[in-house]
């Protein structure tokens, strides 16, 4: 039996074998594996959703878009976007030396951004693949207009894309507007 140190009291105790986890097998090293590998391959699963991959395709996938669609996420996320207007309003003096996003773009697109905010914090359900499409935006410096300059409107016209997308009900649901 393994020992182990109760760190409030400093005492030593014995645990039962069946009570310390098996990295080997079982149902919890299945979740660890599983939340390890959507982990390191988080880029590339949020690409595929943002390209529409159905999330029910894999595991990793699954727990990828319960991730992207939490309400965690989708404040943090509208938090990014925030900032980034407020970073965009910042006077050059006050600014840091490097301007990291594109101030013309954001300022440009700033009506969009602030609709996108909105509807991040309302409690009406998202889509997948929105969520994934301004993650992606938001995290892949190399090829957002986020960051870098683009043509005019190309990063209010992504923005508009994810929001559409935000809303826009899956191929496969089976779920349809009622007629009011």
């Amino acid at each position: 039996m393994p020992d182990t140190v109760d760190p409030h009291g400093a005492q030593r105790y014995s645990t039962p074998p069946k009570s310390v986890p098996d990295c080997g097998s079982g149902p919890r090293a299945n979740s660890l594996r599983l939340r390890l590998r959507s982990s390191v391959h988080r880029a590339k699963l949020t690409r595929a959703l943002a390209e529409g991959v159905e999330p029910g395709a894999s595991d990793e996938l699954a727990l990828r878009a319960r991730r992207l669609t939490s309400e965690r996420n989708r404040r943090a996320l509208a938090g990014a976007l925030r900032r980034s207007i407020a970073d965009a309003h910042l006077p050059a003096s006050t600014r840091a030396r490097v301007s990291i996003i594109d101030r013309r773009g954001v300022l440009n697109a700033e009506a969009a951004i602030a609709e996108m905010i909105e509807r991040l914090l309302r409690p009406r359900p998202v889509q997948v693949k929105g969520m994934a499409m301004l993650e992606r935006m938001l995290t892949n410096a190399d090829g957002s207009p986020l960051y870098n300059r683009s043509e005019p409107g190309a990063l209010r016209q992504m923005i508009r894309d994810a929001a559409a997308a935000l809303d826009r009900q899956p191929a496969g649901s089976h779920e349809f507007a009622l007629p009011v």
